[in-house]
């Protein structure tokens, strides 16, 4: 029953109700994102908003078209891809692209800003697409036949509980006369031999440690392995470089696995383990911009040279 104190009752209520939200919401910060997906109550009980996972679809021209319900996988800002949803269609691309061997993809991969780079590319999206290359990689298809790339997306289906991504990866067929060679074959190319006495740079495919091999590099190793056979005393200095991207720490580790790497390849063609040495330098010394992606890429490299 209603008395005349009521609407001062409410009115307390609702003060009550509003101050306690903007102590918890606006001061505190606690409550949940605007713009996380709202519950709904069945029954009484408060059920989670329905996803549907998007489904996976592109084509070549008129040529083939690829189709699935489901999508490839990511958890919220990681790289690795899973594929378990898509496997069926990716047996599918694979058996075409090695049926029509003048077929070019480009993959390109999509990150929300919210998320966090964790990977040592350029961005998330890149990350993504390099992953997806990587799988693809496994079922018999080499790099050659794929371009990757990274883009800033902020409508990307995750899940309600924030947590994973379906989709994340665009597919799309290129002509063959279109796609330019990768940026790092023009860069290893661009390396001429002077002598072994003067820094050579090499350089790899993106998530790659076997540097590209080039009639220049395939001089300097012919030279160095006779010199070095002659001097027993002399040395072959290897040093991994990196871009910014990551933390010094973890480009300064990078760095020294790539030069491990490298001193690998050539052990294994028969210069002495002995007469190599490696080191790293992570970021520390940049020969092109880190502002510019073409520029990140020049520094992702090894210097090798002969020291007296």
């Amino acid at each position: 029953m209603f008395t005349n104190k009521t609407p001062w009752v409410v009115l307390l209520l609702l003060w009550m109700g509003g101050s306690t939200y903007w102590h918890v919401c606006h001061i505190k910060q606690l409550c949940a994102d605007d713009n996380a997906p709202t519950p709904t109550v069945s029954g009484g009980a408060i059920t989670a908003p329905a996803f549907t996972v998007p489904g996976l679809e592109f084509a070549d021209g008129t040529s083939a078209t690829f189709h699935s319900d489901g999508h490839l996988a990511f958890a919220k800002s990681g790289a690795d891809v899973n594929p378990a949803g898509v496997r069926a269609l990716l047996d599918s691309l694979s058996l075409y692209l090695k049926a029509n061997p003048g077929k070019r993809l480009q993959l390109t991969g999509f990150f929300d800003p919210k998320e966090q780079n964790l990977s040592t590319e350029a961005n998330l999206g890149l990350a993504r697409a390099n992953s997806v290359r990587a799988y693809l990689a496994t079922m018999g298809l080499p790099d050659s036949l794929f371009t990757t790339q990274g883009e800033e997306n902020t409508d990307l289906a995750f899940t309600p509980a924030g947590d994973s991504l379906y989709g994340g990866i665009r597919f799309a067929f290129l002509d063959e006369v279109l796609v330019k060679a990768p940026k790092e074959e023009e860069l290893a190319k661009s390396q001429k031999f002077a002598s072994i006495f003067e820094p050579m740079d090499l350089y790899f495919h993106t998530g790659k440690t076997t540097y590209i091999k080039t009639a220049e590099t395939a001089e300097f190793l012919q030279k160095t392995k006779a010199y070095l056979k002659e001097n027993p005393d002399q040395k072959l200095v290897i040093t991994g470089h990196t871009d910014n991207v990551g933390s010094d720490a973890l480009n300064l580790t990078l760095s020294k696995k790539r030069a491990a790497a490298v001193k690998m390849q050539f052990v294994n063609d028969g210069i002495p383990a002995s007469q190599v040495v490696v080191e790293g330098k992570g970021e520390s010394r940049p020969i092109a911009s880190n502002e510019t992606e073409e520029g990140r890429r020049t520094n992702r490299r090894a210097a090798i040279v002969v020291k007296k």
